[in-house]
Formats: structure tokens, C-alpha cells, sequence
């Protein structure tokens, strides 16, 4: 054997495989690879389409909510204003509807006057002519029936 001084004998030395050359990377192939599945223009035109109707339908229903909100405020301001309105007016009514504003209407626009003790007179009414009516005369089945009926009646109690 041959002496190689401190190297190690050639059996011994490890065998470095040759410098490995990394390939360039190539991101084209890599977009392919990841975007296997693509999506069409017109799909995705039609989602952003269907999302703004979405939202346009959403905001619509909050313009007609607004409305109407503002328009029973507004009718409950007109109940109010119409509810004070018929306050005064039924005021004003029993106002023009006292006793003294009647007593002074009747005397000084229809020439009325109160009246006087001498100016009543008493009518008697005849009490002795009064008209009596007879019941009619009731066949057999009418007079079962209001027996009858009375019957029930006591029956009752």
C-alpha cells in the first residue's frame, strides 16, 4: 500500500456527486398549474351585476322605508294639529251654546221675550175618552201555542 500521508486512500475519500444544476424557475408554468380553473368573464360580469342589483334592491328598500317613515311623522303632526283644531272648535261651541247667549240671541234677534206668570194658561185634558181596542179573536192553534208558551214560561221561572 502506498502511504498518502494524512490524506485517506482514494477507497476511503467521499465521492461529492457532481454540482446538481437547479433548473430556472419558470413561474409561467407555475400560473398554469394554479389557475387550473378559471373563471369565465361573462360569470364574473354576472356576479358584480347580480351584487350591485343586490345592493341597489337593499338601498331601494331603505329610500322606501325612509318615505314612508317621513310621511306617518308627517300625518301624525296633521292628526294632532286637527285634534287641537276640534278642541278649540267644540269650545267655541259650548261657548255660542250657553244659556245667556241663547237668552240674549232669542231677545235680541227674534224679538223673543221671557215669558210672565200671567201669560200661562193650563189646558185640562178629558181623561174619559179613552178608546179601547179589543183583542182580536184568536183561532184554536194560536190560543195552544200562547198557553203553551205561558206554560214554558212558568216552567222557567
Amino acid at each position: 500500500m502506498a502511504y498518502y500521508g494524512n490524506q485517506a486512500s482514494p477507497a476511503q475519500t467521499p465521492v461529492t456527486p457532481p454540482p446538481s444544476r437547479r433548473p430556472d424557475y419558470n413561474y409561467q408554468i407555475e400560473m398554469e398549474k394554479s389557475n387550473g380553473r378559471k373563471i369565465p368573464a361573462i360569470t364574473m360580469v354576472l356576479g358584480v351585476f347580480v351584487c350591485f342589483a343586490m345592493l341597489s334592491a337593499v338601498l331601494y328598500s331603505n329610500v322606501q322605508q325612509l318615505q314612508i317613515s317621513n310621511e306617518i311623522t308627517a300625518k301624525q303632526k296633521e292628526l294632532t294639529d286637527l285634534q287641537s283644531e276640534n278642541v278649540r272648535m267644540q269650545s267655541v261651541i259650548a261657548g255660542k251654546t250657553s244659556n245667556k247667549n241663547i237668552q240674549e240671541y232669542a231677545e235680541n234677534t227674534l224679538g223673543m221675550r221671557v215669558i210672565d206668570a200671567s201669560q200661562i194658561e193650563y189646558v185640562q185634558i178629558q181623561t174619559s175618552d179613552v178608546v179601547e181596542i179589543p183583542e182580536a179573536e184568536q183561532n184554536f192553534f194560536v190560543k195552544a201555542k200562547v198557553w203553551f208558551d205561558d206554560f214554558v214560561e212558568y216552567l222557567r221561572g
